[in-house]
């Protein structure tokens, strides 16, 4: 399984910045396509000169290495230019999700020490009513609307002269970005990363599991204020240098005609997107598309197979978090096992533990833990916050906060977020496992899985569905739908059905609500007699 015939990498050794490898690729490939995006095109000779025009636009505003600059902005070239311009000068890239409002905006602006920060027009009322001018980042350029001197940020960025004094690439020591992982309780934390993540992950990700070749094209719909589109996606094609096609958004309707169009033979999904597609109505061209491989986290085992079958392709799932380099876990590309996570990449020791630190048994459940084999590919702490920091690292192991088993194969299967576990009868339920079985039903767009007290202590299961567009659910179906899917302890005696999920800015279920709303508006299975 590869896309044939060797590439030639650059930035195998992992050293330097995001900058040097950059320059590197366009000295070997400079009129190769890097990005196509919304009908552009970018060489990698382009984009170094794009790049070294921001920076020096940056450094005209007053940046200094060391220094932040944030964007609220969707995929887009110009958030390209800023990142990429940011590994030049040596200035930090805070990444701001576009979803983020009100006081959870104010704090990362305020938390980062963002000096700058570019904001797309159609957000920048958004941004005004949160941060107003005094507060947070001194300058603000806007993509698409001209700021208070008349340009847009475009021209900004554009206007810097690629022959002045910003030329270093950084520091390979100094921090590359800081990258808020929204929790579901609590303010945010800022995840700080330097240069070496993003080069290991974007040769691994490429070359020890796409197994990436000359014919190939990468393909991602995913924001790039996410780990995920940056250092798979865009450091992917960096290293590989396979051309990227950057989608502006997801959408299940368009998805397989948009990879058509571009030829693309790799994407990388996440959560539900996949279910998204499956749900899509079926069409006799579904295996007429280039993709040969779906590579992503969360694939349910119930569609797997289905779903390869009827788009002609394979599904690699791999596992990580925004502090393991986006990926630490990944299954190998001839030894596939749906439902699994696979074994620890090249760089990094995977394991299983239990609460006092010691090592579980095969098939025991436990909390998953990352250990680094080489220096500065974990994440270095959390911005300004060593308690955080501390408490996720016991014995130079990152406790990742996910419940996990190690089977006697080796690989491992994630079970469910440490805290979203449900206690019911003096079983353990998985959250995950619920809302996998919901899902499946036709109706379902997507589901929340909560542990509810119960009147005969421990918890009680309920499912939050929400319909998808013009759907109508009944809880009772909803009930018999995963009685038919589930083990018998695990089928939920509460449905409750909902528009919409309560979610963080980065989409992530805030599962507090849910449980502090709690089930007496739901459809109770005892109440109408249905034994549990």
């Amino acid at each position: 399984m590869s896309g044939s015939g060797p590439v030639q990498y650059v930035g195998l050794d992992g050293d330097g910045t995001v900058a040097d490898v950059l320059r590197a690729r366009a000295e070997r490939s400079a009129d190769a396509t890097f990005v196509s995006f919304d009908g552009t095109v970018v060489t990698y000779a382009q984009m170094v000169d794009r790049a070294e025009r921001a920076a020096a636009a940056l450094a005209g505003l007053g940046l200094r290495p060391g220094d932040r600059v944030a964007t609220m902005l969707p995929n887009s070239l110009e958030l390209l230019d800023v990142w990429m311009g940011a590994a030049v000068g040596g200035f930090v890239l805070v990444p701001v999700n576009t979803g983020l409002k009100g006081e959870g905006l104010r704090y990362i602006l305020e938390h980062s020490e963002a000096r700058v920060v570019v904001v797309d027009a159609p957000l920048a009322d958004t941004l005004a009513a949160a941060v107003p001018d005094g507060v947070g980042p001194r300058v603000r350029l806007t993509r698409g609307a001209p700021g208070p001197d008349g340009r847009t940020a475009a021209q900004v960025l554009a206007a810097g002269s690629p022959n002045g004094a910003v030329h270093g690439g950084g520091d390979p020591s100094g921090l590359a970005t800081i990258l808020y992982t929204s929790g579901t309780t609590g303010l945010p934390k800022g995840v700080m990363n330097g240069h070496r993540p993003y080069l290991t992950a974007g040769v691994e990700f490429t070359r020890r599991f796409l197994r990436i070749g000359q014919d190939d094209v990468l393909y991602t719909t995913l924001p790039l204020f996410h780990v995920n589109a940056q250092m798979l996606s865009v450091m992917g094609s960096i290293v590989s240098g396979r051309p990227l096609v950057l989608a502006p958004r997801f959408s299940a309707s368009r998805f397989f005609d948009e990879v058509r169009e571009h030829r693309a033979t790799v994407f990388n999904y996440i959560g539900a997107m996949l279910t998204m597609l499956h749900k899509q109505p079926v069409r006799e061209q579904d295996a007429d598309n280039p993709i040969r491989l779906a590579v992503g986290g969360a694939a349910p085992k119930e569609l797997w197979q289905d779903f390869e079958r009827r788009f002609g392709l394979e599904i690699l799932e791999i596992y990580g978090l925004t502090e393991t380099a986006c990926f630490c876990l990944g299954s190998p590309p001839d030894a596939i096992k749906p439902g699994k996570l696979g074994k620890a990449v090249s760089w990094a020791e995977v394991d299983v533990q239990r609460d006092d630190g010691s090592r579980a048994d095969d098939g025991e459940a436990g909390e998953i833990v990352v250990r680094p084999k080489q220096d500065d590919t974990l994440f270095r702490g959390y911005l300004k916050n060593e308690e955080a920091t501390a408490k996720a690292i016991r014995d130079g192991w990152f406790l990742t906060g996910d419940r996990g088993r190690r089977d006697d194969d080796g690989y491992l299967v994630f079970l469910d977020r440490l805290k979203d576990v449900i206690r019911r009868r003096g079983e353990n339920i998985s959250s995950y496992e619920v809302e996998r079985a919901a899902n499946l039903h036709d109706d379902v767009a997507e589901s929340a899985a909560v542990g509810v007290p119960s009147e005969l202590g421990e918890e009680e299961v309920m499912i939050v569905v929400v319909p998808r567009d013009g759907a109508t659910l009944d809880p009772a179906e909803i009930r018999e739908h995963c009685a038919e899917q589930l083990a018998a302890f695990m089928v939920p005696r509460y449905v409750l059905v909902r528009d919409a999920l309560p979610k963080t800015a980065t989409q992530r279920v805030q599962k507090f609500e849910l449980r502090k709303a709690g089930h007496a508006d739901a459809w109770d299975a005892e109440a109408v007699g249905t034994r549990v």
